[in-house]
C-alpha cells in the first residue's frame, strides 16, 4: 500500500493512507471514504441523497404523497418493537458508517503495537474521541482508555463495551493494509483493528445523534491476555469498576454470529527443551529438540482427557532449529488446555506435566515447564439473559447464531461476577500466512451493536428481554 502524508488538521489524522495507482478504483468503491478520513469538523454527512439525487427523491415524494394519509392508521395496526434508547437507532443508515469503520481500522492498524501501555494506539484513539464529543475521556496509567456516554438520568450503573487494541503480530511491512473490492487485508486487521474502529464509530454515532439510555454506556479500549499471571490493564480497570458495571460486552473483529454460551477455562503452558550438543553427521544418533517436541505433541494429541470429551488440548506453537546445516538442540513448545470444568482442567494440567516429564527422561533431554496463564471456566448461568438478548438481535438481523466455546474475556468477566457476552463484527480469516476481514458483513455487525444496546438498556437480571 502506498502511504501519503495528506495535510489535514488534527494530530490524530496526520497519517492519512491512500493508494497511489489504485486511487481511482478506491474512490469508486468508497465514494465518501476521503471525507470520512478528514477531521470530524470537516466531514460532510453521508445520506441517502448522496446516492440517489434530490430530483429522484422529489419524484418519489410526489408519487407516495397520496398514501401519507393511510400511514397513521396502518402504523397503529403494526406491532411495536420496544426501543430502549432512541427510535433513531432503528432508522440508522448503517451503510454510511461502513466506510468510516474501514478507514479508521486502516489508520489504527499501521500504528505500532505492542508498545508500553499501548500508548501509541491509545493516544491516537483518545484524540479521536475528543474530536467526536468525549472531552472527558480518560487514559489511565495502565493504558486503559475509557469514555462515558451519560444515561438519561443520573445513575451509577454502567454497560461496558470494550475491545482489545493490541496486535501481538504487528510488522511494519505485513501490517500495512491492502484494500480490495470486498476485503481489507493486513496483519492485525482481524485481531484488533476492525473491532476497535467499530467501537470508536459506535461512540461517534451515539454522541452525534444525542442518544442516551437508561444506563451509562462506557467504551473501553484496553489490552488483556486471558489468564496471564501478571495483572492486566483490563483486570485493573474492572477491579475499580466492577461494582458499577452491570454487564459487559467484548467487541471482537471476527466470528459474527458466534455465541459463547459455554465459556471455557484455559491453562497455557510453555515447554523449553534442550538436548546435548552433537555433530550434525556423527555416528551417535542422539535425540534432537525437534524430535522431543514432536514426540510430546504426538503423545498428548492421542489422550482423551475426560469421559464427556469436553476437555481439549491445542498445540499453539512449536519452534526449534535454525535451518539447514545445524542440529536442533533447543526448542519451545506452547500448549493450551481448555475445559468447561475447573476440576477437569486441573487434572489435565497435571497429566500434561507428567507426560512431558516422562518423554524428557526417555529422550535424555532437559525440559523446563511453566504455567504462563490460568483462567477458570465462566459461569454460563449468569450470562443467560444477555445471551437471549443477543439471539433476539441475531434473529431480527438475520444473523445465523452458532454456539462457540472460547476461553477468554467472558470467562474473565464471570470470574468477577459480571454477566458478559462477546460480539463479533464481521467474517474473515486469521492464519499464519493470511489475515483479512470481509467488508460487506461489517454493516450487519454495526447494526448488531446498536440493536444490542437498544435492547439491553432496560434489561434486568433474570429477564431475557
Amino acid at each position: 500500500m502506498i502511504v501519503e502524508n495528506d495535510q489535514v488538521d488534527g494530530g490524530a489524522h496526520s497519517l492519512v493512507h491512500r493508494y497511489g495507482a489504485e486511487r481511482s478504483r478506491v474512490n469508486s468503491m468508497f465514494p465518501v471514504a476521503r471525507r470520512f478520513l478528514l477531521p470530524s469538523a470537516q466531514r460532510v454527512p453521508y445520506n441517502f441523497a448522496d446516492r440517489m439525487g434530490k430530483d429522484i427523491l422529489q419524484r418519489l415524494s410526489k408519487l407516495l404523497s397520496p398514501l401519507r394519509g393511510l400511514l397513521p392508521p396502518l402504523r397503529g395496526l403494526l406491532p411495536r418493537r420496544r426501543v430502549g434508547g432512541s427510535a433513531k437507532v432503528a432508522r440508522v443508515d448503517a451503510a454510511s458508517y461502513v466506510n468510516r469503520i474501514v478507514s479508521d481500522s486502516i489508520l489504527l492498524n499501521e500504528i505500532p503495537s505492542p508498545t508500553e501501555r499501548e500508548a501509541a494506539r491509545a493516544e491516537h484513539l483518545q484524540q479521536r474521541l475528543i474530536e467526536l464529543g468525549y472531552p472527558g475521556c480518560s487514559l489511565d496509567e495502565h493504558g486503559n482508555l475509557s469514555a462515558v456516554l451519560p444515561a438519561r438520568e443520573a445513575g451509577n450503573e454502567h454497560v461496558l463495551l470494550f475491545t482489545d487494541i493490541r496486535c501481538e503480530d504487528y510488522s511494519p511491512i505485513e501490517s500495512m493494509t491492502k484494500l480490495e473490492a470486498d476485503r481489507v487485508r493486513g496483519r492485525g486487521i482481524a485481531e484488533s483493528s476492525i473491532a476497535a474502529a467499530s467501537l470508536l464509530v459506535l461512540a461517534e454515532y451515539l454522541a452525534r445523534n444525542e442518544i442516551q439510555y437508561s444506563r451509562n454506556v462506557t467504551f473501553l479500549f484496553t489490552s488483556f491476555d486471558p489468564g496471564e499471571r501478571e495483572p492486566q490493564p483490563l483486570e485493573r480497570f474492572l477491579q475499580a469498576w466492577k461494582d458499577r458495571v452491570r454487564f459487559a460486552a467484548h467487541v471482537r473483529g471476527l466470528d459474527l454470529g458466534g455465541m459463547e454460551d459455554r465459556p471455557l477455562g484455559t491453562c497455557k503452558l510453555s515447554v523449553e527443551v534442550r538436548t546435548e550438543e552433537r555433530a550434525l553427521t556423527g555416528k551417535e544418533q542422539l535425540a534432537s529438540a525437534i524430535w522431543v517436541l514432536a514426540a510430546i505433541a504426538s503423545r498428548l494429541g492421542s489422550i482423551r482427557w475426560d469421559a464427556e470429551n469436553t476437555t481439549f488440548l491445542n498445540v499453539a506453537r512449536m519452534d526449534a532449529g535454525i535451518g539447514f546445516g545445524w542440529p536442533a538442540t533447543e526448542g519451545v513448545l506452547e500448549l493450551e488446555v481448555f475445559s468447561p470444568s475447573a476440576p477437569a482442567l486441573e487434572v489435565a494440567r497435571k497429566a500434561v506435566e507428567a507426560t512431558i516429564g516422562s518423554i524428557a527422561v526417555e529422550a535424555g533431554a532437559l525440559v523446563e515447564m511453566r504455567v504462563k496463564a490460568f483462567l477458570p471456566p465462566g459461569d454460563p448461568e449468569i450470562n443467560t439473559g444477555l445471551n437471549a438478548i443477543v439471539r433476539g438481535v441475531h434473529d431480527r438481523l438475520r444473523i445465523k447464531s452458532r454456539s462457540v466455546s472460547l476461553p477468554g474475556y467472558v470467562s474473565f468477566l464471570n470470574s468477577l461476577g459480571i454477566p458478559g457476552v462477546s460480539l463479533g463484527i464481521t467474517t474473515g480469516k486469521k492464519s499464519y500466512g493470511e489475515e483479512y476481514v470481509d467488508i460487506r458483513p461489517i454493516e450487519t455487525g454495526f447494526r448488531q451493536l446498536l440493536a444490542f444496546l437498544d435492547d439491553c438498556a432496560g434489561w434486568q437480571e433474570g429477564s431475557p428481554s
